[in-house]
């Protein structure tokens, strides 16, 4: 059988192809890159000083406490430990210099002694050392709802109580602890001995509620000598990681500052046990930074005997914004307890190399 001659295309079927060969052409060039999100630089060493800024004698610069950084806004936010004021502090383009934006006073019944702050898209939740207590505010300071904390937490020690809270970059989980082990845990630190707290992490579901996930046994560093030793406050940097911030005095010797990092790990649970015994597996811990061992720069003489210029009572720790130079910041502020022979100071803290 004879095979049937094949048809040539016409011109109206080229000029067909050709159009839509140009039109194929033409969306594939037009057509926007995927944007890439920039990733966060990460949250690691070598860490060095950025800037330092003594804040003025004010009001606003006494007994600072918590704090939490608002991108979005470019204000650091701090809690006064024993007056309901929520401060704005703002600072310049270069991260150097700090100046007051205005106040939140809290409007919340009840006995109030504020250690912690995060911010939340409706407002704060802020945690204070009476009670001990964990309440959400909105944007003016007024009260939203109470959030549940474990019972077990009534039994902190006096001024010993919950002393931090931070909230996961993905706003899942809040973490708080206690400054010293509460008193069926154990005794506060001595020259040989840390004291053991416990991590608590919870989620928070809805307003004013929270759903426990786990506790986790931390032993502090051993005292350098008689005084104040504890946790100051924590920064949470992940769903299961921590920096830990380690806050000490001894008369005569002054504060130590040192930052450890944590990862919570299941054998180190203390979920559901009624008592910490000395023998309880605790998490693991790294130092981070010890504020000693930072360079001078310029500070000031300090006020009180001090074994660096930048030591000093600090007792807020939060993640900053990104530095001019590329890096992951930390923030923290000093709380000068109201006393002429401590500084109300702000440290900006660079992590990782330089980009």
């Amino acid at each position: 059988m004879a095979r049937a001659a094949s048809k040539k295309p016409g011109r109206r079927e080229l000029f067909r192809d050709a159009l839509g060969l140009c039109l194929s052409l033409a969306a594939c060039s037009t057509r926007p890159p995927t944007a890439v999100p920039k990733a966060r630089p990460r949250i690691e060493g070598p860490v060095s000083l950025w800037s330092w800024f003594d804040l003025p004698d004010d009001p606003r610069s006494r007994e600072l406490s918590g704090i939490a950084w608002d991108e979005a806004s470019r204000t650091l936010w701090a809690v006064q430990d024993e007056t309901p004021n929520i401060v704005a502090l703002k600072p310049d383009a270069a991260l150097k210099r700090w100046s007051f934006g205005e106040s939140i006073t809290i409007n919340v019944t009840g006995p109030l002694d504020l250690e912690g702050i995060v911010l939340i898209p409706e407002g704060f939740i802020v945690c204070s050392e009476e009670g001990p207590r964990v309440v959400e505010l909105d944007r003016r300071g007024t009260l939203r709802a109470e959030v549940r904390v474990p019972a077990r937490f009534r039994d902190a020690r006096r001024n010993k109580s919950l002393e931090s809270l931070t909230m996961s970059p993905n706003g899942r989980y809040l973490f708080t602890t206690s400054e010293a082990a509460l008193e069926r845990d154990g005794a506060q630190p001595t020259g040989t001995q840390g004291t053991l707290l416990r991590l608590l992490r919870f989620e928070r579901d809805r307003l004013g509620a929270a759903n426990e996930v786990s506790e986790h046994a931390y032993l502090t560093e051993p005292a350098n000598g008689p005084g104040d030793h504890g946790v100051a406050d924590l920064c949470a940097i992940g769903d299961d990681e921590l920096l830990v911030l380690e806050r000490g005095w001894t008369k005569g010797q002054g504060n130590s500052d040192r930052i450890f990092r944590v990862r919570l790990d299941d054998r180190a649970s203390c979920l559901g046990v009624a008592q910490l015994t000395p023998e309880a597996p605790v998490v693991e811990k790294t130092l981070f930074l010890d504020l000693a061992r930072l360079p001078v720069a310029g500070l000031p003489e300090p006020k009180q005997p001090q074994a660096n210029p930048v030591l000093d009572n600090y007792e807020g720790i939060c993640l900053g914004p990104i530095l001019p130079d590329g890096r992951a910041s930390i923030l923290l502020v000093s709380d000068d307890n109201g006393r002429s022979d401590q500084f109300a100071r702000v440290l900006v803290l660079g992590c990782g190399a330089a980009a």
